[in-house]
């Protein structure tokens, strides 16, 4: 503040200086002229006018000099600004989701009904229904972005209470009944960035473990009214495949949104259920079945995800 005061005041004394200066100069070179013996100049009466001469070119050399320090003082000073971070997907991240589930299961191709003397063709579907509820869990990833383009890979495991029932008639009557206990993911991701948003596909493993049971209601004895359920249960993990879509946006460089959609497809498998044995003592104890279930699942998500750069050096724009 005070430099900025000071300056014009020093501009303006050194003018006045450097002018004095020069008329000095030119004013003893005018009284030299008029000298018209040059050994009169450097006698006792030349001493004065040299001393004159050099007087006032010292000082206008002096002034020059000063005035040349002053425009300099006088010039603002420009400094670079410090660089500015850009942000990138690129990184480790973990991150939480919830979500809604829905799909189909469809039994089918039973070998026989033992008591019943019923069989049927290969592949034919006995019951179809429907599967929903709900999930959340964990992921955990990396992203490496090229330009506009990321790449990743990011495993998912979700803790799920997708269920599922239907009249069925197997052993008898009865229910058949599905529960999907948890799920996840091994997937490979690309997308492209617009600003602070990527858009994605993704693509690979699936898995869940589930449950599926049959609940028969067995009749007793004739006219006696009873009746009891026998539940044949089956546990077991399962594996297929997944492609899914979404969107994401970063928040801060740390913290980002995201909405996704994912496809899994099971395919087919066959599952042993029994033996079934009925209360009563009734013919066919201890029957058993041999069911093909075939499997698809539909999840929409919605999660937080927190990144952290490990040895990754920071990025930033150059001037």
């Amino acid at each position: 503040m005070i430099r900025r005061l000071l300056l014009p005041l020093w501009s303006s004394v050194y003018r006045s200086l450097f002018s004095l200066g020069m008329w000095l100069f030119r004013y003893s070179q005018e009284r030299m002229a008029h000298v018209k013996m040059w050994p009169a100049i450097w006698g006792s009466g030349g001493s004065s006018m040299r001393k004159l001469l050099l007087a006032g070119t010292a000082i206008a050399v002096v002034m020059a000099a000063g005035s040349a320090g002053a425009a300099d003082l006088s010039r603002p000073v420009y400094k670079a600004p410090p660089p500015i971070p850009v942000f990138s997907w690129t990184g480790w991240y973990v991150g939480v989701h919830v979500g809604g589930a829905w799909g189909t299961k469809e039994w089918s191709d039973p070998i026989t009904f033992d008591g019943f003397a019923t069989t049927t063709s290969p592949d034919t579907t006995l019951n179809n229904y429907g599967v929903n509820g709900f999930l959340g869990g964990l992921q955990i990833g990396y992203n490496y972005q090229s330009g506009p383009w990321v790449w990743g890979v990011e495993a998912q495991a979700s803790w799920a209470g997708i269920r599922g029932r239907d009249p069925c008639f197997f052993f008898g009557k009865g229910t058949c009944k599905t529960n999907v206990d948890a799920l996840g993911s091994f997937a490979v991701r690309f997308g492209g960035t617009i600003g602070r948003a990527m858009l994605y596909v993704k693509g690979g493993l699936a898995w869940a473990y589930e449950r599926h049971a049959i609940d028969t209601l067995f009749f007793g004895g004739k006219g006696s009214g009873d009746t009891a359920t026998v539940t044949a249960e089956t546990k077991h993990w399962r594996w297929g495949g997944m492609l899914g879509t979404g969107v994401e946006f970063a928040f801060t460089n740390s913290i980002s949104g995201k909405l996704e959609y994912n496809y899994m497809d099971f395919g087919t498998r066959s599952y042993a259920f029994g033996p079934v044995s009925s209360p009563f003592g009734d013919p066919g104890e201890g029957e058993s079945l041999d069911v093909k279930i075939r499997q698809n699942i539909h999840l929409v998500k919605v999660g937080l995800n927190f990144r952290w750069d490990v040895g990754k050096a920071p990025v930033v724009a150059r001037y």
